[in-house]
């Protein structure tokens, strides 16, 4: 079996193909149901954001390279879009490492943004709720949570990282100027208006907020924004000069039409729109209406190409700690027997918490004297090796199923403690245990 990371993102893709292979979550569950049904994969998940597309695979050997062209028939069944061309197919150790980067953020459009964390945990939770995924898929993408959690705990790479939403309003102010005073709409009620809008309102600007649900509402009440229906935006065209825009949608929110009923309302003043959703809210067309400057995902990524150049330090480490738990993952993964090294873990764990409490609860009665205290040890020992007789055994009886230690791996926590050990010592600068460098 094989592990795939197939897909395209903002480094391989144009936005127009990007837009073609977006997909929403009851199309990505279906997707995820073919490829596992009818496609081959042992098991699927998808992640989808404004950056990206890619399906997270477990594989037969026999197909893993040809995942490239069934990926690209999924997402673009006619071949009219030209998915084909820019979908990466990614195998084994370097789909693990593209895995843990991208929960990482290290792959993001804004390095180090930690947003796409929790894109990737909710991909991993639809797939599982979807009933496609195995033991050694769930292993790799719990295993890239704790990579991310990790890196961004022990680096400074999360650190003023910003995101897009911040980027966006950034461009807002080099093309609007000062925006304290002045009013902004955002459409979309989603994380990248709220985040926004919490820029915005530090920046003293008069928010407006519209979207098709009732998030607007309790973003309006979150901020001290004016809530306005989606069919009533001319109307407000006067209280505004910058818009952003983020929602879900499928087709376009705001076409060339719609704009230039409020360019109209505005006098043809000059207007900001910042687009940020994939596919587009934004008709392009817009962008050639007189007064209009039009900004595109790929524009705002243009402008942080300078300030990534210059998380390097913290890049470099962040690197280290994925390139150590890669080696660790991919051992774990080609091991034949995968029972022997889960016992010796979760043998060692135990003994570990053993001592810990059993130093604890000692120090709290210094008056006992040795022969009590051998005592109680050997208890401890004994409570520990009964414990820890099924699952042992269990393990054993399972060597010929990876699976099994998997999940007990996962059950008890063991590649959690081993991650964390091995983060604090590349972060302290020492050779990390069993990193086989």
């Amino acid at each position: 079996m094989r592990v795939v990371a197939a897909g395209l993102s903002f480094r391989d893709a144009p936005l127009a193909v990007r837009e073609a292979a977006a997909v929403d979550g009851d199309a990505g569950r279906n997707l995820l149901r073919y490829l596992v049904g009818h496609g081959g994969a042992a098991a699927a998940a998808v992640l989808s954001t404004c950056n990206r597309t890619e399906f997270y695979l477990d594989c037969p050997d026999s197909i893993a390279a040809d995942m490239t062209a069934t990926v690209a028939q999924c997402l673009d069944p006619s071949g009219e879009r030209g998915v084909l061309s820019h979908v990466v197919n990614r195998v084994d150790g370097d789909a693990i490492e593209h895995m843990f980067r991208v929960a990482s953020g290290l792959d993001s459009m804004v390095i180090g943004e930690a947003q796409v964390l929790g894109q990737f945990k909710a991909a991993h939770r639809a797939a599982r709720e979807t009933a496609t995924v195995n033991a050694r898929l769930d292993f790799v993408m719990r295993r890239a949570i704790s990579v991310a959690k990790l890196v961004h705990t022990h680096t400074a790479v999360g650190t003023a990282a910003g995101s897009l939403s911040d980027a966006a309003v950034d461009c807002a102010l080099a093309v609007a100027g000062d925006l304290s005073g002045r009013g902004v709409l955002l459409i979309g009620g989603g994380e990248v208006s709220d985040l926004a809008a919490r820029r915005l309102h530090a920046l003293g600007s008069r928010l407006l907020i519209t979207s098709r649900g009732e998030a607007k509402e309790r973003l309006a009440r979150a901020f001290g924004a004016e809530a306005v229906p989606m069919g009533e935006l001319a109307q407000a065209a006067e209280r505004f000069d910058v818009v952003i825009a983020s929602t879900g949608s499928s087709g376009v929110v705001l076409d060339a039409a719609m704009v230039a009923a409020i360019q109209a309302r505005r006098g043809r003043r000059p207007l900001c729109l910042v687009d940020l959703a994939v596919p587009r809210d934004v008709e392009p067309a817009a962008g050639v209406l007189p007064g209009v400057t039009l900004i595109d995902i790929d524009e705002v990524g243009r402008g942080l190409e300078a300030r990534n150049r210059q998380r390097g330090a913290a890049l470099a480490a962040a690197e280290q700690i994925v390139e150590v738990e890669l080696g660790r993952t991919v051992k774990v993964l080609e091991q034949r027997d995968a029972s022997a090294p889960a016992i010796s873990a979760l043998t060692r764990r135990a003994e570990e918490m053993r001592r810990r409490e059993l130093e604890k609860t000692l120090a709290r009665v210094p008056e006992l004297d040795a022969a009590a205290r051998e005592r109680i040890d050997a208890l401890t020992q004994s409570l520990v090796r009964k414990l820890l007789h099924e699952p042992v055994a269990y393990l054993r009886d399972s060597a010929e199923d990876p699976s099994v230690a998997l999940l007990l791996r996962e059950a008890f926590g063991l590649d959690d403690l081993e991650i964390e050990a091995s983060a604090a010592a590349v972060t302290a600068g020492e050779e990390p245990a069993g990193s086989g460098r």
